[in-house]
């Protein structure tokens, strides 16, 4: 599946979602990628049939030299307060989708990955990346602008000290994959991107076999167990477990309803 200007794809495989960018070299989010990422989001997180069809989301560029060089900024420049609205409603709508999607996602990046494209990476749940990635939050460098789409709250749980969130949010600087590893941000680096891919898959694969019921309590178990004692986590544990072993009542009811407590926290 695509859109109509062959600017986003989803291909299916083996109950493995494959999300790829192709919107030129940079694959700059314009108006139109911005709404076909949100749109597609929007259908696999509300459509069960794509649901059961997708265990695990990949993401990644098909161009060789960007994961995404982030929002067009030409366009905020000359824009309507309208385009600027959309940049920054539409976009936070897709990051928050891809956050609080209990499917299991993975970012492959190579190339760049600027602002929404450093952001897109963060919502995902595990990061690879080529030895050529850099990754980068450059608003602070811009007058009037200010780091948004999950900047200031995805990027300070990923890293392994806030410190590093400052760092980064703070001066804009754009750090390469080796960095980014050390500050916890990417999971792994390699070499080609064809390796990347590949182990990608690997990862996608092993995780697509596991039962769905048990892998998104779990994504959502975490998402808030984190943040508490053992006494009050071991209680969700319980909770979700109650769930999988239960046998009067509708498995998936009970499921969306422990999603939508823990990991969309409404």
């Amino acid at each position: 599946m695509s859109d109509k200007n062959q600017i986003i794809h989803l291909e299916i495989k083996r109950k493995i979602g494959i999300i790829t960018f192709d919107n030129g070299e940079l694959n700059v989010f314009n108006r139109d990628l911005i709404i076909a990422f949100r749109d597609l989001l929007k259908e696999i997180k509300s459509d069960p049939q794509k649901q059961r069809k997708i265990r695990v989301i990949l993401i990644k560029s098909a161009s060789q030299k960007a994961f995404s060089a982030g929002f067009d900024l030409k366009a905020t420049e000359a824009a309507s307060e309208d385009v600027i609205k959309l940049f920054l409603v539409e976009g936070k709508k897709f990051i928050y989708d891809l956050t609080t999607i209990p499917t299991p996602t993975i970012a492959l990046v190579n190339g760049y990955a600027i602002g929404i494209g450093f952001l897109i990476s963060l919502a995902c749940d595990f990061r690879y990346c080529t030895e050529d990635a850099q990754f980068q939050l450059p608003e602070i460098i811009y007058e009037g602008m200010f780091p948004t789409h999950g900047a200031c709250t995805n990027l300070p749980k990923i890293v392994n000290k806030i410190s590093d969130a400052k760092y980064l949010l703070m001066t804009g600087d754009r750090i390469n994959a080796q960095t980014a590893e050390k500050m916890g941000i990417i999971d792994k680096i390699f070499t080609t991107k064809e390796e990347m891919i590949d182990a990608g898959i690997k990862l996608a694969k092993t995780m697509s076999t596991k039962n769905p019921l048990i892998m998104q309590l779990i994504k959502a178990a975490l998402n808030t167990c984190k943040d508490l004692n053992i006494k009050e986590g071991m209680a969700i544990e319980t909770e979700a477990f109650e769930i999988i072993k239960n046998i009067h009542e509708d498995k998936n009811v009970l499921k969306n309803k422990f999603i939508k407590k823990y990991l969309l926290k409404e």
